[in-house]
């Protein structure tokens, strides 16, 4: 999360427009190009970006519906009164200040080696949102995008479980995928199905047969101990019992159980109806993590042709979390919600330490003090 936060200004405020640059890194050993907007260096898989589309633009309010803003912030905790005089008391400067200080405090170091993320406090919901009118800081978005792919190779993880019990490994990926795709777009076995299914929908009856030959075998998707019934809540925690406590399985189950632990508290808050219409023809957000099941599988595939067109229009912001930035309760909902999401993802993070053979992205950039 190298590029976070954003606090950026409304075009009608005042105070000039802030906007993120794109910063050049690279991959090493992941045989990919890398498009030069990608911020951290390593295991993440590039999106195809069309040049005219903007990585990041959102607004704020005027200098008075920042300032209070800010004071509820204060009120509440989440924002630091000694922060002000070091930002001139320009309050756009305070909020984005105050949130790089919340974000770091819920492990922006250990995310950012795992995912390429971005978050931004903004009054629109995205930068063709944009309003009219001068906010006045009732409607308030934080938003969490994913700028490219993380991705995990499941392959090691799921023999390492299969050595203990022929369920586990079916019973650890579904629980760390879905846990991770509680709030963020996870791409994995589900996805290439889907995509499988349109293309074979879009083909005509009589097409050659050499063309449906080269779509991806929807029967090679899974492995087959990812075809198994999953574990009960009940049955893995007897089957931990039964584990070594330190072995290599059992740290990566107690580690997933602490995941779905975490992401389990955090309920994302219902987006309004009017804006939910602003994204009916946005395409699906970028996915955080593409999780496979063996090098060159068809999930693999899948997420090759697809990621061609990611961009083409502006991918859905997800998760998207609004709040009435007037309002105590509502800001401090938000917040709460923001920081769970974010202990999720450092959650995430630690599982993966936890696969085998699983590689950390590697950031070159010194850290914001």
């Amino acid at each position: 999360m190298s590029a976070i936060p954003a606090v950026l200004l409304h075009p009608l405020a005042s105070t000039p427009t802030e906007h993120l640059r794109p910063k050049e890194a690279g991959h090493e050993g992941t045989g990919r190009a890398c498009a030069p907007w990608l911020i951290a260096r390593g295991r993440s898989l590039d999106v195809p970006r069309l040049d005219s589309v903007a990585l990041h633009h959102s607004s704020f309010g005027s200098d008075a519906a920042s300032a209070r803003f800010a004071t509820i912030l204060v009120e509440l905790g989440i924002a630091n009164p000694s922060d002000w005089e070091a930002c001139a008391g320009e309050p756009a400067k305070f909020l984005r200040r105050t949130l790089d200080r919340f974000v770091r405090s819920h492990g922006e170091s250990e995310i950012d080696e795992a995912f390429e993320l971005s978050v931004t406090l903004s009054t629109d919901p995205h930068e063709w949102c944009e309003s009219e009118e001068e906010p006045d800081g009732s409607q308030i978005f934080l938003c969490v995008e994913a700028s490219s792919c993380g991705f995990v190779n499941l392959a090691p993880a799921l023999a390492l479980c299969e050595n203990e019990h022929p369920r586990l490994p079916t019973t650890f990926a579904r629980m760390f995928l879905n846990s991770v795709g509680s709030h963020f777009r996870v791409y994995d076995d589900r996805d290439a199905e889907e995509h499988i299914s349109i293309l074979e929908d879009n083909y005509e009856p009589e097409a050659d047969g050499e063309d449906r030959a080269a779509l991806p075998d929807r029967n090679k998707i899974l492995p087959p101990c990812m075809k198994r019934k999953p574990l009960g809540g009940k049955g893995l925690k007897a089957m931990l019992s039964r584990m070594a406590p330190k072995s290599r399985a059992a740290r990566l189950l107690r580690a997933t159980l602490e995941l779905k632990r975490l992401s389990d508290r955090v309920k994302l808050p219902e987006i309004p109806e009017p804006v939910r219409e602003l994204f009916c023809d946005c395409n699906p957000p970028v996915p955080v993590l593409l999780a496979i099941y063996q090098l060159g599988d068809a999930i693999e595939a899948c997420f090759d042709d697809e990621r061609q067109s990611m961009l083409e229009l502006t991918p859905e912001p997800w998760p998207l979390i609004p709040l009435n930035g007037t309002d105590r309760e509502s800001t401090r909902k938000a917040f709460d919600c923001l920081g769970g999401v974010l202990d999720t993802l450092v959650a995430a993070r630690r599982v993966l330490n936890l696969v085998p053979r699983w590689e950390a992205i590697r950031v070159n950039e010194e850290k914001r003090s």
